[in-house]
């Protein structure tokens, strides 16, 4: 593993063991670089804030190992996947989402909205919906979902991760249903 992708790790980790003690909001550079023994100038050569620090964590520690492959058919699955380990790592997950909401929030969507576009994309095979249709579609349940896991979180995690992927499982059949019987009627 390159030098640059273990000094970011730590980097991570040190913030991460931070976010058990205070808000995130309220950690700065200094107790970062502190805490992970290195000089604010090398936080700052691998990330530009403690921000784009956070959307790193997120992206390689969350999304990017759990996302792999997936598919319309095992959608749930991976989001059970993240859940599971956002409750696995609660006090940092929600300290995060409650303390630098509208940059994870953001983070968030951004992923989802490019992740339901391709499943979009993949159920309207007829190519029955506009590009716009299919944007504002993929916005809609992007938010939708994003907004139940940033609650979920808010509110302590208290449902189980897999219960709650099976809700959310649950609505996207039903939309997707109400769909095929929309279009079905159409024809």
């Amino acid at each position: 593993m390159p030098e640059s992708n273990l000094t970011k790790k730590a980097i991570a980790l040190s913030a991460k063991e931070l976010t058990k003690e205070k808000p995130y909001d309220k950690i700065s550079i200094s107790d970062i670089a502190d805490r992970c023994g290195i000089k604010r100038q090398t936080f700052y050569y691998h990330f530009q804030d403690k921000y784009e620090l956070l959307v790193w964590i997120y992206f390689n520690e969350l999304f990017a190992p759990n996302m792999e492959g997936i598919s319309l058919e095992n959608w749930d699955e991976k989001l059970g996947a993240i859940l599971t380990q956002m409750q696995e790592e609660k006090k940092f997950y929600i300290n995060t989402i409650k303390h630098a909401e509208d940059y994870i929030i953001q983070y968030m969507l951004e992923v989802a909205e490019q992740t339901f576009e391709e499943a979009i994309d993949k159920l309207d095979e007829k190519s029955h919906l506009k590009n716009e249709e299919r944007g504002i579609f993929a916005r809609f349940f992007a938010y939708g979902i994003c907004g139940i896991i940033v609650e979920w979180a808010k509110g302590g995690m208290k449902m189980a991760p897999e219960k709650l992927a099976d809700y959310m499982r649950e609505m996207l059949e039903k939309c997707k249903q109400a769909v095929y019987i929309s279009d079905h009627d159409r024809q």
